[in-house]
Protein backbone atom coordinates (compact mmCIF):
# COMPACT_ATOMS: atom_id res chain seq x y z
CA UNK A 1 0.00 0.00 0.00
CA UNK A 2 1.41 3.46 -0.88
CA UNK A 3 2.82 5.37 2.09
CA UNK A 4 0.63 8.43 1.39
CA UNK A 5 -2.54 6.30 1.47
CA UNK A 6 -1.48 4.66 4.75
CA UNK A 7 -0.80 8.07 6.24
CA UNK A 8 -4.21 9.37 5.13
CA UNK A 9 -5.95 6.34 6.65
CA UNK A 10 -4.11 6.92 9.89
CA UNK A 11 -5.17 10.56 9.98
CA UNK A 12 -8.82 9.58 9.44
CA UNK A 13 -8.63 7.06 12.26
CA UNK A 14 -7.08 9.59 14.64
CA UNK A 15 -9.74 12.17 13.71
CA UNK A 16 -12.52 9.66 14.40
CA UNK A 17 -11.03 8.80 17.80
CA UNK A 18 -10.73 12.48 18.70
CA UNK A 19 -14.36 13.14 17.74
CA UNK A 20 -15.54 10.16 19.79
CA UNK A 21 -13.54 11.35 22.79
CA UNK A 22 -14.96 14.85 22.48
CA UNK A 23 -18.52 13.49 22.41
CA UNK A 24 -17.82 11.32 25.46
CA UNK A 25 -16.33 14.24 27.38
CA UNK A 26 -19.34 16.45 26.57
CA UNK A 27 -21.69 13.69 27.72
CA UNK A 28 -19.83 13.17 31.00
CA UNK A 29 -19.55 16.89 31.65
CA UNK A 30 -23.30 17.33 31.18
CA UNK A 31 -23.98 14.48 33.60
CA UNK A 32 -21.80 16.09 36.28
CA UNK A 33 -22.52 19.83 35.93
CA UNK A 34 -25.15 21.63 37.94
CA UNK A 35 -26.80 18.67 39.66
CA UNK A 36 -28.57 20.85 42.26
CA UNK A 37 -32.35 20.57 41.69
CA UNK A 38 -34.07 23.60 40.20
CA UNK A 39 -37.45 24.04 38.58
CA UNK A 40 -36.20 26.37 35.86
CA UNK A 41 -33.17 24.39 34.77
CA UNK A 42 -31.36 21.10 34.45
CA UNK A 43 -27.62 20.51 34.70
CA UNK A 44 -26.51 23.92 33.52
CA UNK A 45 -29.39 24.50 31.08
CA UNK A 46 -31.44 27.40 32.46
CA UNK A 47 -34.76 28.74 31.20
CA UNK A 48 -34.72 32.39 30.03
CA UNK A 49 -30.89 32.44 30.13
CA UNK A 50 -29.32 29.64 28.08
CA UNK A 51 -28.81 30.41 24.38
CA UNK A 52 -28.63 27.93 21.52
CA UNK A 53 -24.86 28.48 21.39
CA UNK A 54 -24.61 27.67 25.11
CA UNK A 55 -26.63 24.48 24.61
CA UNK A 56 -24.43 23.27 21.74
CA UNK A 57 -21.31 24.03 23.78
CA UNK A 58 -22.69 21.93 26.67
CA UNK A 59 -24.30 19.08 24.70
CA UNK A 60 -22.49 18.99 21.37
CA UNK A 61 -24.09 19.13 17.93
CA UNK A 62 -27.86 18.42 17.79
CA UNK A 63 -29.30 15.59 15.70
CA UNK A 64 -32.13 17.88 14.56
CA UNK A 65 -32.67 21.63 14.29
CA UNK A 66 -36.08 22.96 13.21
CA UNK A 67 -38.53 25.83 13.67
CA UNK A 68 -42.04 24.98 14.85
CA UNK A 69 -44.71 25.62 17.49
CA UNK A 70 -44.46 24.45 21.11
CA UNK A 71 -45.98 21.12 22.11
CA UNK A 72 -46.45 21.26 25.88
CA UNK A 73 -49.36 18.80 26.23
CA UNK A 74 -52.10 20.02 28.59
CA UNK A 75 -49.86 22.86 29.79
CA UNK A 76 -50.79 24.75 26.64
CA UNK A 77 -54.03 25.92 28.34
CA UNK A 78 -51.80 28.01 30.62
CA UNK A 79 -49.72 29.47 27.79
CA UNK A 80 -50.02 32.57 25.64
CA UNK A 81 -51.59 31.88 22.21
CA UNK A 82 -48.24 32.57 20.53
CA UNK A 83 -47.15 29.07 21.55
CA UNK A 84 -49.16 27.94 18.49
CA UNK A 85 -47.01 30.01 16.13
CA UNK A 86 -44.15 28.40 14.24
CA UNK A 87 -41.57 30.77 15.70
CA UNK A 88 -39.71 28.52 18.14
CA UNK A 89 -36.35 26.92 17.39
CA UNK A 90 -36.11 23.27 18.51
CA UNK A 91 -32.75 21.53 19.02
CA UNK A 92 -32.83 17.76 19.59
CA UNK A 93 -30.06 15.68 21.18
CA UNK A 94 -29.86 11.91 21.69
CA UNK A 95 -28.01 9.67 24.15
CA UNK A 96 -26.46 12.34 26.33
CA UNK A 97 -25.30 10.79 29.60
CA UNK A 98 -28.26 9.16 31.36
CA UNK A 99 -30.78 10.78 28.99
CA UNK A 100 -32.05 9.12 25.82
CA UNK A 101 -33.51 12.32 24.38
CA UNK A 102 -33.29 16.05 25.08
CA UNK A 103 -35.25 18.68 23.17
CA UNK A 104 -34.58 22.35 23.82
CA UNK A 105 -36.93 25.07 22.59
CA UNK A 106 -35.81 28.68 22.09
CA UNK A 107 -37.55 31.98 21.41
CA UNK A 108 -35.37 34.92 20.40
CA UNK A 109 -32.41 32.70 21.30
CA UNK A 110 -33.46 32.23 24.94
CA UNK A 111 -34.37 28.80 26.30
CA UNK A 112 -38.14 28.45 26.78
CA UNK A 113 -38.64 24.70 27.28
CA UNK A 114 -36.54 21.71 28.34
CA UNK A 115 -37.92 18.29 27.40
CA UNK A 116 -36.20 15.21 28.87
CA UNK A 117 -36.50 11.45 28.38
CA UNK A 118 -34.51 9.23 30.73
CA UNK A 119 -32.69 5.98 29.91
CA UNK A 120 -33.22 4.38 33.32
CA UNK A 121 -36.51 3.85 35.13
CA UNK A 122 -37.24 6.81 37.42
CA UNK A 123 -40.14 6.67 39.84
CA UNK A 124 -42.58 9.62 40.03
CA UNK A 125 -41.60 10.10 43.69
CA UNK A 126 -38.21 11.34 42.39
CA UNK A 127 -39.69 14.37 40.63
CA UNK A 128 -39.40 16.63 43.69
CA UNK A 129 -35.75 15.60 44.10
CA UNK A 130 -35.03 16.37 40.45
CA UNK A 131 -36.73 19.77 40.26
CA UNK A 132 -37.03 21.05 43.84
CA UNK A 133 -40.80 21.64 43.89
CA UNK A 134 -43.89 19.70 44.95
CA UNK A 135 -45.91 17.78 42.38
CA UNK A 136 -49.63 17.01 42.10
CA UNK A 137 -51.27 14.18 40.16
CA UNK A 138 -53.48 14.95 37.14
CA UNK A 139 -55.60 12.37 35.35
CA UNK A 140 -55.82 9.64 37.98
CA UNK A 141 -59.05 8.11 39.26
CA UNK A 142 -61.06 10.14 41.79
CA UNK A 143 -58.80 13.15 41.21
CA UNK A 144 -58.65 16.15 38.86
CA UNK A 145 -58.68 15.16 35.19
CA UNK A 146 -57.23 18.46 33.97
CA UNK A 147 -55.36 21.55 35.13
CA UNK A 148 -57.29 24.43 36.71
CA UNK A 149 -58.20 27.25 34.33
CA UNK A 150 -56.10 29.73 36.34
CA UNK A 151 -52.44 29.49 35.27
CA UNK A 152 -50.07 28.54 38.07
CA UNK A 153 -52.73 27.12 40.40
CA UNK A 154 -52.16 23.60 41.69
CA UNK A 155 -55.00 21.10 41.17
CA UNK A 156 -56.48 19.53 44.28
CA UNK A 157 -53.81 17.24 45.70
CA UNK A 158 -54.58 13.66 46.57
CA UNK A 159 -52.90 10.25 46.72
CA UNK A 160 -54.49 7.85 44.21
CA UNK A 161 -55.60 4.40 45.31
CA UNK A 162 -55.25 3.12 41.75
CA UNK A 163 -53.33 4.56 38.81
CA UNK A 164 -54.39 4.57 35.14
CA UNK A 165 -51.91 3.23 32.61
CA UNK A 166 -50.98 6.81 31.70
CA UNK A 167 -51.33 9.97 33.79
CA UNK A 168 -49.50 13.23 34.52
CA UNK A 169 -47.97 15.24 37.33
CA UNK A 170 -47.58 19.03 37.59
CA UNK A 171 -44.98 21.06 39.46
CA UNK A 172 -45.03 24.86 39.74
CA UNK A 173 -42.44 27.48 40.66
CA UNK A 174 -42.22 31.25 40.18
CA UNK A 175 -40.11 30.70 37.04
CA UNK A 176 -41.47 27.52 35.46
CA UNK A 177 -44.21 24.97 34.99
CA UNK A 178 -43.10 21.32 34.99
CA UNK A 179 -45.26 18.70 33.29
CA UNK A 180 -44.42 15.01 33.66
CA UNK A 181 -45.83 12.11 31.62
CA UNK A 182 -46.02 8.92 33.71
CA UNK A 183 -47.12 5.36 33.00
CA UNK A 184 -47.61 2.10 34.85
CA UNK A 185 -48.29 -1.52 34.02
CA UNK A 186 -49.77 -2.17 37.46
CA UNK A 187 -52.67 0.01 38.64
CA UNK A 188 -51.54 -0.48 42.24
CA UNK A 189 -48.21 1.28 41.69
CA UNK A 190 -47.32 4.75 40.33
CA UNK A 191 -45.04 3.30 37.67
CA UNK A 192 -42.35 5.43 36.06
CA UNK A 193 -41.60 8.83 34.53
CA UNK A 194 -41.68 8.74 30.72
CA UNK A 195 -40.93 12.38 29.93
CA UNK A 196 -40.70 15.79 31.59
CA UNK A 197 -41.20 19.27 30.18
CA UNK A 198 -40.02 22.42 31.95
CA UNK A 199 -41.70 25.49 30.46
CA UNK A 200 -40.75 29.09 31.18
CA UNK A 201 -43.47 31.22 32.73
CA UNK A 202 -42.44 33.97 30.31
CA UNK A 203 -44.88 32.13 28.01
CA UNK A 204 -47.70 32.16 30.58
CA UNK A 205 -51.12 33.39 29.48
CA UNK A 206 -51.81 36.81 31.03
Amino acid sequence: MPLALMSFGGELKRAFVLLACAALLASNAFAQVGNAPRADGFRGLILNQTTSEDAIRILGQPVADKTDRIDASKLTKWLDPKHKEKIFRHLSFKNIGDLSHIELTFLENKLMMIELEFKKTLFPARLSDLFGVEFAVVGAQQGPSDLPNEPGKYPVRFIPTYYPFTYNMIGISDQAFIWADCSTGDARTPGKIDRTRQVSRVLERK
